[in-house]
């Protein structure tokens, strides 16, 4: 191999992420490098064709290669490792276990890449069969993206605990912040048919049973229609945002005739949700199990108080003086918290306030690109 890693640059690393998903992890992709970009790294990357993660790599502007399948990106191993060495890669980090396929072998022809792995789900199963010993014995670091995952990756991963780090996410907290500009919240409630005076309350997140938007729907539905509020659902409902369909259908169908048909909209994706998380007045995460959740620090950084699960990584994220946890299944209990927050405006601004500085303090991405890269460029 001669000098390879030698001269391997410093501040250079292979984003990899074999996944044709459209949620949070693929958008952390696209975040971490867009961060890294702007703190002066190189930046290539692996993918599938035709999805997100390729999207995300044109409009960063990296240099990149697709294949179809997990399958055609092991065929091409000795390509891909020929490329590496012509860029001087010595740092891969991926973020879908599967990915640890390729990996394994990339680390197997050349022995002094440094493997970085992000677990973004934090699965609750035990993954030390043979074949995980070996994909796991390759990784140098395994980033976990709570306490939470954390604690269920010390426990179900083949590894010693000192090759396992917690690592949460940031949120870029110059992009999403308070409007404090009351004619602009009045013209964005306008333009997105929201009563400019009701107290609103939004969940984003893609329409998918694990999102919890059934739970939410039916406590909306049990709080008395004479409160002046709306509800807004901003996330994918269909297959290409991200959605599942026959979920929203049902939706639909238990809002359908009740008082509160008229109080409650479905906005799909949208691209702009930098300007709708602060014109809400809180935000609703009702998760069974987040193992993190970007939309949550979004929300704060916006200023909302957050109702949420007690459950997964949120009683991380959001303490008292910024929010209210409570089951994820326990709809009275959701009905009785946002009933609360309806009539209260100045909880619900003290709230938001202490989410918008817990955001800065803890869960900046400035916080978290800095820390990723120290553990790119400390020695294996």
């Amino acid at each position: 191999m001669g000098g390879w890693v030698g001269q391997a640059m410093a501040n250079k690393v292979l984003q990899l992420c074999l996944s044709d998903g459209k949620g949070g992890m693929e958008l952390y992709v696209d975040r971490v490098i867009e961060d890294l970009l702007a703190e002066g790294w190189d930046v290539i990357g692996i993918c599938l064709k035709d999805t997100k993660v390729e999207t995300y790599m044109q409009r960063n502007g990296v240099a990149y290669k697709a294949f179809a399948s997990n399958g055609q990106a092991l065929v091409n191993l000795l390509s891909i490792r020929r490329w590496l060495k012509e860029e001087n890669i010595s740092v891969i980090h991926c973020h879908k276990s599967s990915d640890l396929r390729l990996t394994t072998l990339l680390k197997a022809l050349l022995p002094k890449l440094r493997i970085i792995y992000t677990d973004h789900v934090g699965g609750q199963r035990p993954k030390k069969s043979p074949y995980h010993r070996v994909a796991y014995g390759s990784v140098d670091r395994v980033l976990s993206i709570s306490q939470a995952t954390y604690q269920r990756n010390i426990r179900n991963l083949p590894l010693p605990q000192e090759r396992v780090i917690c690592l949460p996410h940031g949120v870029d907290i110059d992009k999403y912040q308070p409007n404090r500009d009351p004619a602009a919240i009045t013209a964005k409630r306008e333009a997105l048919g929201v009563p400019a005076d009701a107290v609103l309350i939004g969940l984003p997140g893609r329409v998918t049973p694990g999102k919890g938007q059934d739970v939410w729907v039916n406590a909306l539905l049990t709080l008395d229609p004479t409160l002046n509020f709306y509800a807004l659902s901003i996330g994918g409902t269909d297959y290409a945002s991200g959605g599942v369909e026959a979920f929203y259908a049902e939706l639909q169908r238990t809002i359908a005739g009740t008082p509160l048909a008229d109080k409650i909209t479905f906005l799909g994706h949208r691209s702009d949700l930098t300007d709708i998380l602060p014109v809400l007045d809180v935000v609703c995460i009702p998760s069974e199990n987040e193992a993190f959740g970007l939309t949550i620090i979004e929300s704060m950084a916006c200023g909302m108080p957050i109702i949420g699960s007690n459950t997964g990584s949120l009683p991380e994220l959001v303490d008292a003086d910024s929010g209210v946890l409570v089951g994820p299944f326990d709809v009275p209990a959701w009905r009785d918290a946002m009933d609360t927050l309806i009539r209260d405006a100045a909880t619900r601004q003290a709230m938001g306030r202490a989410a918008r500085r817990r955001v800065e303090e803890h869960f900046s991405n400035k916080q978290h690109v800095k820390r990723l890269m120290e553990i790119y460029t400390a020695s294996a």
